[in-house]
């Protein structure tokens, strides 16, 4: 298994954008974004009892690992509260861009749900190898040259309380007439073959 953290790249110009004036009254959670690491994950070999075995071989899926920690006031539990839910927004650039000059972006959105303060929390996204040889054309995807960075915010009470990118500090998503969205593509883990492994690892998150 490869895993990465995609540096900053610095030669990507996306252009300027308004950013949003911050509402009056700000949701009381807190999210701070520690790392994100965007890495191949090799299909898992799951052996199950009382089944016909099948033959087949193992792919590549890409994986999303989001490692971020949040704080909530002292009378909703501080830290040992728990914040209800969350909404993940996840943008990948890729190398592709359409006939028109645009650039192919993946955006995705994992509702988390039941996530504890006082600890480090990981949410979990993936892209099946269906759907990444759908979108490269190709069986052999690599995160290092074929997706060129990532972007992740995160929503609460329908604000932005927290985002990161590896392509500079400003959401350059927002700035969408120069980009191409893929949707429909990003899954959560429980949608994967992933979904009974990690234990604790990550939050309960769905994608719809």
């Amino acid at each position: 298994m490869k895993r990465l953290v995609i540096c900053s790249l610095a030669a990507l110009a996306f252009g300027g954008y308004a950013v949003a004036q911050a509402p009056a009254t700000a949701p009381a959670v807190k999210v701070d974004i520690k790392k994100v690491v965007v890495a191949e994950q090799g299909t898992p070999d799951v052996s199950a009892g009382n089944v016909t075995p099948k033959r087949w071989r193992p792919k590549k899926w890409l994986e999303l690992d989001v490692e971020f920690d949040i704080k909530v006031p002292q009378d909703a539990g501080g830290r040992n509260g728990t914040y209800g839910a969350l909404q993940l927004n996840v943008y990948l650039a890729l190398q592709h861009t359409t006939k028109d000059g645009k650039k192919e972006v993946i955006k995705g959105t994992l509702n988390l749900s039941n996530i504890p303060a006082g600890e480090s929390c990981h949410a979990l996204a993936y892209v099946s190898p269906a759907n990444l040889r759908a979108i490269f054309q190709k069986d052999n995807v690599l995160v290092t040259s074929d997706v060129q960075g990532w972007g992740v915010e995160f929503i609460a009470d329908g604000q932005r309380v927290a985002g990161d990118s590896s392509l500079g500090k400003q959401p350059w998503w927002e700035k969408a007439e120069s980009f191409s969205f893929i949707e429909g593509v990003l899954l959560a883990k429980s949608e994967s073959p992933f979904a009974l492994l990690f234990g604790d690892y990550d939050v309960q998150a769905k994608t719809k």
